[in-house]
């Protein structure tokens, strides 16, 4: 998984930008909880799948909610979101920017009915730019609460 934050610090050479600094191993540990274990699973997540989730994220600092599939933020709608109340993506493919890419790494192995909290760190979120639009401030660690409803298409435990 490629750093998001160092993309948004170096040049194309791989030089530092004025002001970046380097990350160390120990600024990129994603702290992974299973808050509801799944009933049955003999089939779990991984890299290519499909997947249905549910969520909500959060800044951790502040406890701002930012985003979440079915979540309005002063009344309004998430942009793109369309009212859905979960979201499709596929495991370890998803456009760079669409979510963080500590995702990747959080959902891997989940279950269906299960729901993890993933605590990602800035350089596996969104770097030093953060989201604006979205009020993520740059350097942000987030949380986010995430609920597998379906796997490849198929909503029932396997």
């Amino acid at each position: 998984v490629a750093p998001a934050g160092d993309t948004t610090q170096r040049y194309a050479d791989g030089t530092l930008r004025p002001g970046a600094t380097e990350t160390e191993q120990q600024d990129q540990v994603i702290t992974v909880s299973q808050l509801i274990p799944p009933r049955m699973c003999n089939r779990r997540a991984t890299t290519d799948d499909l997947i249905e989730i549910s969520y909500i994220g959060q800044v951790l600092e502040t406890g701002a909610i930012f985003d979440g599939s079915a979540v309005k933020i002063d009344g309004q709608d998430i942009p793109g979101r369309g009212n859905d109340v979960s979201v499709y993506l596929v495991l370890g493919k998803q456009p760079f920017g669409q979510f963080p890419p500590g995702w990747d790494v959080g959902l891997e192995g989940m279950c269906v009915g299960e729901r993890r909290r993933l605590i990602i760190p800035p350089v596996l979120a969104y770097g030093s730019v953060g989201v604006p639009r979205r009020r993520i401030p740059p350097n942000a660690t987030l949380q986010y609460d995430i609920t597998l409803v379906s796997l490849n298409g198929l909503a029932t435990p396997q």
